[in-house]
């Protein structure tokens, strides 16, 4: 049993908020973290238009120190950092929760995190924990782990908005019949985070059909 959560998490002084402050239109993901002479080491992967003012950012975070480009693949880099913050994505006290993190990307000015609790003490626990320390935590959805998979979708009310949005007004057409900043006009948000939720809800639904091999007969 147990519940899926996604979590919205913003403070200055998270890992990395500064530079995805600076850089709306990438999209960075946490993969792990290790410490190593009491430095805690974490490793991100970066989506989008990395260049050199992504570098410069992640240079002048405060958060972190010492970015290193590990490796670059087809649209997708690698970067080691420092953290130079007190406060983390995932407390320590998580695991004794029986809290698990599934993903942490960026998103909205912070840190979006899908996480498994065993139960709603657990997510309690979890916002407390946050709070404490001056974290904005912010449930976007909650599901019952056991829903079925037509449930499974994990698309935030403003994913869900800009997505039929755009494809009401024909943006996946060929040609399109808008623009981004045309969704962005009748939202009335900017461009970037048109595309940020796009491309969040986009993918939300490819990990949840042809990823999970539950493609529509048709595409087989």
């Amino acid at each position: 049993m147990g519940f899926i959560a996604e979590v919205h998490l913003v403070h200055d002084d998270l890992p990395l908020v500064p530079t995805i402050a600076q850089c709306p239109g990438v999209t960075l993901s946490y993969e792990y973290g290790t410490t190593i002479d009491e430095r805690r080491i974490r490793f991100v992967s970066v989506s989008g238009d990395t260049d050199a003012s992504l570098e410069a950012a992640m240079a002048a975070d405060r958060t972190v120190s010492n970015p290193t480009r590990i490796a670059t693949f087809d649209g997708r880099t690698i970067y080691r950092v420092v953290v130079d913050t007190p406060l983390e994505l995932l407390p320590a006290r998580c695991a004794k929760h029986g809290v698990f993190a599934f993903t942490l990307t960026s998103g909205e000015g912070g840190w979006i995190a899908r996480i498994y609790l065993p139960d709603r003490d657990a997510l309690a626990a979890l916002r407390s924990q946050y709070r404490d320390h001056g974290v904005s935590f912010r449930v976007n959805q909650l599901y019952d782990s056991s829903v079925s998979d037509e449930r499974t979708y994990f698309l935030t009310d403003r994913q869900y908005e800009v997505l039929t949005t755009a494809y009401d007004a024909d943006y996946f057409e060929v040609p399109r019949g808008v623009t981004q900043d045309d969704l962005a006009d009748r939202l009335d948000i900017s461009d970037s985070a048109v595309s940020q939720r796009l491309r969040r809800a986009i993918s939300e639904l490819i990990a949840a059909t042809v990823e999970n091999g539950r493609a529509p007969d048709r595409c087989r």
